[in-house]
């Protein structure tokens, strides 16, 4: 076990072991000691701690947190030894080998010190090692193309300028070392003695004169580009701010919705009637449970993240850390696999289907009769929705949308209603038994049928994609006035005139033998008629072959004789007598004589 301290170095924090620190110091202080009395040391020593503290953090990253020798042998490698390039003192520290490598970057940075307005042009120069009159002069070409003076200004926000030694010398592209730390010192000292010495009044004046220029051009556009920086970080905090209040406001409907309720499609809704819903369609706790958990796992990580960046473009506040944002994900991901994992067993109780049909003959006295629908509160729920709820809650129970109703011709000689229910469940038996266990309204006397345009589920049971239709079988001279309401029970009702299902309604309809008709339409009369007409069509007839190869084409008693001389053929028996038909006919061009007369024994 090792002692482990805390130090600032370069502007970082660092949790360093003893060994290690006493190392470090050594250097450090062998350092100060030489550079103590050159001009420049202060700012050498600066360049170093914090070339060495960008080096610690690039080795040890986020996952290690204490240094130990290895690292700060590791980091004077690529510095450089003392022995080196002192030559005043020796170096007492540790004498073994290091690694010699060297992990250095080339960097683009604004040179400030040699810039014209912003030290983008002259910075890039550097980077390129060309002379910075080429740059620019691209620039000054670019400014005529009409976006050179917007990439230079982006540039300029973008690009960090070259403010320490060790920026400088990664942006020509040379390593940071001790030696080139010092050198770079020691050649900037010189060039300002150099032309502190050589340069005369007449000079200094314009010089001065000329930065004075550069200056206020400089000034010009640094304003310029303090005034950007202002706008984007005011627009940054705007958006933040709207950002931060929509999400307040999302939450508080939240809140409101679980404890109030909502409206969907004008129908309102209450977190209590909805956990209903889902424990009968779950029809297990465990499920349920599931539900709730695994839903709340998934939006609590993006929820979370959502609030903090929204506080963090207002406030500024700090990134968050790699664990918390790891482990938010892995909740959402968690909660994603428990609502995938619970939606496939609740699927398995969907998975077959079955139905069930009952028959019953109903004693209506009268010939007409009128067919009406349920209308109390639970109709007006379903239908204030417009009919695209499926389900609405009423004093505490569930009801769903899900009845049809047909009218067709009866062929049994009365009048009875087949009523089919449809279901699903984990297995055949089981939505049959589902799809049997369900209450719905039928109310029926000797003139008046009233049915509900919903139906509910007995209790014990559990919702499966039940469905009830109805067939009311009509005898032929029947007829129904649909009353207002009862096209919330039709679904593509065939009938003569055409009719769309909403549209039939306030009328009265007989059943024919033909169809469904409206009874007090006015052109109903004609379109059965037509389509009488429609059923003595020639290719409507059975054709017969007579002796003398003419044809006769026979249907419902009628008779077609096509150019033929005179022949006889047999027909059927009449069902209604014993007596058979003997046909001679003699037909011409221009004109036709028909005889049909009976013959008692033709056989």
């Amino acid at each position: 076990m090792k002692k482990t301290l805390t130090i600032n170095l370069g502007g970082f924090i660092f949790h360093i072991d003893e060994d290690a620190f006493n190392q470090l110091e050594r250097y450090l202080g062998t350092l100060r000691n030489q550079f103590s009395r050159t001009s420049g040391g202060d700012e050498i020593i600066a360049d170093v701690e914090t070339r060495m503290a960008e080096l610690f953090r690039e080795r040890n990253g986020e996952t290690k947190e204490v240094i130990n020798t290895l690292d700060v042998e590791a980091v004077i490698s690529v510095l450089g030894k003392p022995e080196d390039y002192l030559h005043e003192e020796d170096y007492s520290g540790n004498s073994s080998n290091y690694d010699s490598y060297q992990s250095y970057s080339k960097k683009i940075h604004r040179d400030v010190d040699n810039r014209m307005i912003g030290g983008v042009a002259s910075g890039l120069a550097a980077y390129l090692n060309i002379n910075p009159v080429w740059t620019r002069l691209l620039f000054f070409a670019l400014f005529f193309s009409g976006f050179g003076l917007l990439l230079y200004i982006i540039l300029w926000i973008v690009v960090p300028s070259a403010r320490t030694t060790a920026e400088k010398l990664q942006m020509r592209g040379k390593p940071v070392t001790l030696s080139n730390i010092e050198n770079f010192v020691r050649e900037e000292a010189h060039a300002v003695g150099n032309s502190v010495k050589h340069m005369g009044r007449k000079a200094q004046d314009l010089n001065r004169n000329s930065n004075q220029v550069t200056g206020l051009i400089s000034q010009f556009f640094n304003g310029i580009f303090e005034i950007i920086k202002l706008l984007f970080k005011f627009v940054f905090k705007i958006i933040g701010f709207l950002f931060l209040l929509v999400v307040f406001i999302a939450l508080a409907t939240l809140a409101t919705t679980l404890f109030v309720g909502f409206n969907l499609n004008d129908s309102h809704y209450t977190w209590s009637e909805i956990s209903n819903m889902l424990q009968l369609v779950s029809n297990d706790s465990g499920i349920y449970n599931a539900i709730t958990f695994g839903f709340s796992l998934f939006v609590l990580g993006p929820l979370f993240l959502i609030v903090y960046y929204g506080i963090r473009l207002v406030f500024g506040v700090e990134p968050l850390n790699s664990g918390v944002r790891k482990g938010l994900g892995l909740l959402s991901l968690i909660g994603l696999i428990i609502l995938g994992s619970t939606a496939y067993q609740l699927s398995e109780k969907f998975r077959a289907s079955s139905y069930h049909i009952s028959e019953q003959k109903l004693n209506l006295k009268a010939k007409s009769y009128n067919l009406e629908v349920v209308q109390n509160d639970v109709y007006y729920d379903f239908n204030q929705s417009f009919n695209t709820d499926f389900w609405t809650f009423n004093n505490g129970k569930s009801y769903y949308k899900g009845v049809e109703l047909d009218l067709r011709k009866s062929e049994k000689g009365y009048t009875y209603l087949e009523t089919e229910f449809n279901g699903r469940g984990s297995s055949r038996q089981d939505a049959r038994k589902n799809a049997q266990n369900l209450d719905f309204i039928f109310e029926v006397d000797s003139a008046n049928l009233k049915f509900s345009n919903y139906y509910s589920i007995k209790e014990g049971n559990f919702f499966r994609l039940q469905k009830i239709k109805h067939v009311l079988f009509m005898q032929p001279g029947d007829t129904i006035y649909l009353s207002a309401g009862t096209e919330n029970l039709f679904y593509d009702v065939k009938n003569i005139n055409d009719f769309w299902d909403y549209d039939m309604t306030n009328h009265y309809w007989t059943m024919t033998e033909k169809g469904l008709l409206c009874a007090d339409c006015e052109n109903s009369a004609e379109l059965l008629e037509e389509l009488e007409e429609d059923s003595f069509r020639e290719e409507n007839f059975d054709q017969e072959e007579s002796e003398s190869n003419s044809q006769v084409k026979i249907k419902d008693g009628l008779i077609i004789i096509e150019e033929a001389e005179a022949f006889l053929i047999p027909l059927k028996q009449n069902e209604a007598s014993d007596t058979n038909y003997h046909i001679a006919a003699l037909i011409t061009p221009f004109e036709t004589d028909v005889f049909i007369e009976p013959l008692l024994s033709l056989t």
